[in-house]
């Protein structure tokens, strides 16, 4: 867009046009969501301020994971309102949102406030002159050359690393560390670097751009390792196919970057070993492949802080009841360095605070600090307010950090901790009737904000019509612009709902359960991915009709009376292969003499069936309307009887009756888990999580970030504990800082994955 774009010095295209002060009031180093808060507070409270980032304004969270949602509450249950400020910090406040809306959000307000910020800017030394303005040394990587900012306070929100850069002779500099986009790398070989997941994510991309553009130049996969190094599981399918099928990606184990050259055309070019032979009585002979630096991605990790930080004389120290190694600042997050604070992550996951840095370490207070937005956005308010003070000169600092509001909660199932325990209003400010004390059987809906992941619930009353739609319904998301004021009408009855289109323009689409064949009618309409199919019977024979994401007509296919496969590289139909929400096999479709019937073959993204006027769904059943994906929940327990004359309890969470096997006997094979809690003995396969077995099979567990590093689902190993492979660092610091726990004894649920019998007590349960 326009608005978000940078002039040539670096500096972003604002609506108005900023003042350029010979000394500014405060540098932010770092425009992450901690130095954006500090940007903007600072804007409303008359501060002259300026961003400046190496990389990218709110980087971290642009290169967060394709569609993963923001929460609010992310983070081992921080459940306090948003820190409050003026209209502009109020921007900032957010409800549930996908990464690449909150990306492109927010870098928009940069420009409708003029929130001064220049990319391309890297720290690199801070001087304190002797009337006390500070000298900030940087590099400007527009004009390659060094530079100084003066100003009167220096905010440091450089998060929690730095890319690791290459330990070898010549200028490096210039060499990517990360995967922007695969365009960039057609038209000439590309070497990338490492052996770590975005190295084979790199690989994988710019080998299927190679192809789609027809470009014949391959990509070289260099890594010092002996083997090929080892590929997620998530991306064995799609890396094999890149590898395999391609065949444009050169692999070199045991190879190295030597060095950057300057070749005769007065380019610089990486040089990197692929081979090195030593033949006796002869000299050791090596090959050497050269690459410009821009056609060169190093995904070779980042290097914490605390080296450069103690360049610049703000050092770690071993303090607190723990006497582990720690930051250390005030309460006003100033370290040491006078006027020079410590802001966001590198906070994170527990730092030290202290009115003395020369006291005894052992009496610095421990403060914990959640590594979410929500934390980052209070660090960058707070010492805006604390700047503010002191420009003004004051001397004694007041501060009285105000939090919004946060929704009312109300519980939608005594039985049910996992789901989500909050009705929240809607945008209209409408809310949902609901029972003062809900039943067992408390009929809702829920938002889904991927897969596996939860947002808003919506009590739905019996028997009452409940409208939906873009503004003045019951339940409504006016920032969905392909929603209908009035969308749909939705009826709980009989432990059923009745789904109703109120005439809107879009549509209602089912998502049908994968690995389960549906039927189809002459006229049905299926959504996949960005592309739709629709069919249609002539002569007797069934007709199939492919339309792209901007509704224009691609093809007509006759369907022959057998099964067959489509995807995105499906062996009997492959519709769009750029187009990434379809799996390799998406569906199979098998058309007989009077029946047609589909299959989504437990593709990722799923597979839509358009409702024709109303449909009738059962609990676990999920629709989509506009790009709201929600799912209908009717939490409850009961005991099913078997054919046996056994009884089986069985506790339905997305709709999904889960099985539980005996805990002896044959039947109770390996692969079995115990939760002390419940008594629950629950099969599960091979790589799944301890949170995910027991979110499958309906046994409460609050899991927030998914990562181990929120600390919001800790459990206690009671035995089994060889049976899991050892924790990271980061789980380990989870565990002892967040939670609060002994590392061994305990894990996080969401990192643990039982390769045999474990049994396990889930904390706080």
């Amino acid at each position: 867009m326009e608005n978000l774009s940078m002039q040539q010095d670096g500096f972003l295209k604002l609506k108005t046009s900023p003042e350029i002060p010979q000394v500014w009031d405060m540098l932010i180093v770092g425009g992450g969501p901690a130095g954006t808060a500090a940007a903007f507070r600072a804007k409303e409270l008359g501060i002259k301020a300026l961003v400046i980032d190496f990389d990218d304004i709110l980087r971290r969270i642009r290169d967060y994971a394709k569609e993963k949602p923001i929460l609010p509450d992310y983070g081992g249950g921080d459940r306090r309102g948003f820190p409050k400020g003026g209209q502009i910090f109020s921007r900032l406040h957010f409800s549930p949102i996908d990464k690449d809306e909150m990306h492109q959000l927010w870098k928009r307000y940069y420009y409708e406030f003029s929130i001064p910020a220049q990319i391309g800017i890297e720290l690199i030394g801070l001087k304190q002159r002797s009337d006390g303005i500070w000298e900030v040394q940087v590099k400007n990587h527009h004009t390659l050359k060094h530079q100084v900012y003066l100003a009167k306070q220096v905010v440091l929100g450089i998060g929690r690393g730095f890319p690791r850069r290459f330990d070898i002779p010549g200028n490096s500099e210039g060499i990517a560390h990360r995967l922007a986009d695969a365009r960039n790398y057609l038209g000439a070989p590309v070497c990338i670097i490492g052996g770590g997941t975005s190295a084979a994510e790199a690989a994988i991309a710019i080998s299927n751009a190679k192809i789609r553009s027809g470009d014949s130049s391959a990509v070289y996969w260099s890594y010092r390792g002996a083997k090929m190094p080892r590929v997620s599981a998530a991306l064995s399918d799609v890396f094999f196919e890149a590898y395999i099928k391609n065949g444009n990606i050169r692999y070199y184990p045991e190879s190295e970057p030597l060095a950057v050259i300057t070749a005769a055309d007065r380019q610089e070019y990486l040089t990197v070993r692929v081979d090195r032979r030593e033949i006796a009585d002869r000299p050791v002979e090596s090959l050497n492949l050269e690459f410009p630096k821009d056609k060169v991605i190093a995904c070779i990790g980042e290097d914490l802080p605390r080296d450069f930080l103690g360049n610049l004389g703000i050092h770690m120290m071993a303090g607190g009841p723990k006497q582990k190694k720690r930051m250390v600042v005030t309460p006003y997050l100033e370290t040491c360095l006078p006027n020079v604070y410590l802001i966001g992550d590198t906070l994170s996951q527990v730092y030290l605070v202290t009115h003395n840095f020369q006291g005894d370490p052992a009496k610095f207070r421990e403060v914990k600090h959640p590594g979410n937005i929500k934390s980052a956005l209070l660090d960058g308010l707070l010492v805006s307010e604390v700047i503010a003070q002191r420009l003004a000169g004051k001397t004694k600092i007041e501060l009285n950090i105000a939090f919004t509001e946060r929704t009312e909660q109300k519980i939608i199932s005594p039985i049910a901790d996992a789901l989500p325990s909050h009705v929240p209003a809607n945008q209209t400010g409408k809310q949902v009737e609901s029972p003062l004390q809900p039943s067992r059987n408390t009929a809702c809906l829920i938002r889904c904000l991927g897969e596996n992941i939860d947002g808003e619930s919506y009590l739905l009353p019996a028997g009452k019509a409940v409208t939906m739609g873009r503004n003045n319904c019951d339940i409504s998301f006016p920032e969905d612009t392909s929603l209908a004021m009035h969308h749909v009408t939705v009826i709980v009855k009989e432990q059923s709902l009745i789904v109703q289109d109120a005439g809107s323009e879009n549509g209602i689409y089912f998502r049908v359960e994968g690995g389960k064949p549906h039927n189809l009618n002459v006229g049905s309409v299926l959504r996949l991915g960005g592309q739709s199919l629709h069919f249609n019977r002539e002569n007797g024979h069934y007709r199939m009709a492919h339309f792209n994401r901007q509704g224009k007509l691609l093809q007509e296919y006759p369907l022959p009376e057998k099964t067959i496969v489509v995807g995105r590289e499906a062996p009997d139909i492959s519709l769009d292969a750029a187009d990434m929400m379809l799996s390799r096999r998406h569906l199979s479709i098998l058309a007989e003499k009077e029946k047609l019937i589909v299959r989504d073959l437990n593709s990722l993204n799923g597979t839509f069936i358009k409702i024709d006027k109303s449909r009738i769904l059962q609990p676990g059943d999920r629709f989509r309307i506009g790009k709201q994906l929600l799912r209908f929940n009717i939490p409850e327990s009961r005991e099913i009887e078997l054919k046996n004359g056994q009884t089986d309890t069985r506790s339905e969470k997305n709709g999904a009756a889960a099985k539980e096997l005996p805990a002896t006997g044959k039947g109770a094979a390996a692969l079995t888990i115990t939760f002390k809690n419940s008594g629950k003995v629950i099969p599960f396969r091979k790589g799944e999580s301890i949170c995910e077995i027991a979110e499958r099979n309906g046994i409460a567990i609050k899991a927030e970030c998914r990562a181990g590093s929120c600390g919001s689902d800790p459990i206690r190993i009671i035995a089994g504990a060889e049976n899991l492979l050892a924790p990271d660092d980061e789980e380990i610091a989870t565990i002892e800082d967040i939670c609060d726990l002994e590392a061994g004894k305990c894990r996080m649920a969401c990192m643990a994955r039982p390769s045999g019998p474990v049994t396990v007590e889930i904390i706080g349960d």
